[in-house]
């Protein structure tokens, strides 16, 4: 495993999910914004393991993280994000609805898991190869429309692989406030195969988040990755985290994959990488602050 490597991946995100924090509450962005911090290598280790060319990937409200995984552009992500005319969808999208390649997203939650079937029930009809990966928030699994999508997945032995980004919250509420039983239960009464990962630290995420790829490429069949992540800022950036008591925090911060890499290279290093990239993320945002707004014509 590189560590170097996937601790760069990882600050690219933590770093530009902070500008924008700072960008909106300087008033230089509108609308909303829905940060990953603390969650970031999720959607780095599941970005590693897509074919590019035949797998599609489809993602959530909270996706600025799976969008930098998957391309590495901050300027048109920043772009997008001000409604600029560079953005992946010309400004158009802002936050949440991007189209670039073969990753797609939009603001409903759990929205995507419906898209993500319907993708995975075409490869399987015409005999594409590749199969679908469909990220989700633990807060969407109790919306009807996902629990039928995972049926059907089930029932037509669908192509899909879920990556549930479980940080224990739906915005404010804890899990156990709002969803009966387990997801283990439920998928399973499914007959969907079910993997649980009790950590972030890279070297238990990554084999765990393999094992759920050669698991649907091998045998067609849907997937469910059940991943216990900690969310180190608030749902949205109106959120001051104030139902989270300061034990859990520390706790949560605690248990921050990216201190965990910080660890394993040298410091030095560590520095150098931070100040590359806080140097192409003020790059990005003051490109994307340069370019031309979207017009209406």
């Amino acid at each position: 495993m590189n560590y170097s490597r996937l601790y760069e991946k990882c600050m690219k995100i933590r770093l530009f999910e902070k500008r924008i924090e700072d960008e909106f509450s300087l008033g230089k962005m509108r609308g909303t914004t829905h940060g990953c911090i603390g969650q970031e290598i999720i959607p780095v280790f599941v970005m590693e393991q897509i074919n590019r060319d035949t797998d599609y990937i489809t993602g959530t409200h909270r996706c600025h993280g799976q969008v930098l995984a998957y391309t590495d552009d901050m300027y048109s992500l920043a772009c997008e994000m001000m409604g600029k005319q560079d953005g992946f969808v010309n400004g158009l999208g802002g936050s949440q609805h991007i189209k670039i390649g073969n990753y797609i997203t939009n603001g409903i939650t759990g929205g995507m898991i419906t898209v993500a079937s319907g993708i995975a029930m075409g490869k399987k009809k015409n005999c594409d190869s590749g199969i679908v990966i469909a990220f989700a928030g633990d807060g969407g699994f109790n919306e009807g429309y996902v629990q039928e999508s995972l049926n059907l997945a089930s029932n037509y032995e669908l192509p899909l692989l879920i990556i549930c980004e479980n940080n224990g919250y739906a915005m404010s509420t804890p899990t156990q406030e709002y969803s009966a039983g387990s997801f283990k239960a439920r998928v399973e009464a499914l007959n969907i195969r079910y993997i649980e990962t009790t950590s972030t630290l890279p070297d238990v995420l990554e084999q765990d988040i393999i094992k759920g790829f050669s698991y649907v490429r091998n045998e067609e069949k849907p997937c469910f990755i059940d991943v216990h992540t900690a969310r180190l800022c608030g749902h949205s950036k109106s959120d001051s985290m104030e139902y989270m008591s300061d034990e859990e925090k520390e706790n949560n911060m605690k248990s921050d994959p990216i201190l965990w890499l910080a660890k394993k290279i040298d410091s030095n290093e560590v520095e150098m990488i931070n100040e590359r990239i806080a140097k192409e993320v003020d790059d990005a945002f003051l490109n994307a602050t340069n370019c031309r707004e979207i017009t209406l014509d």
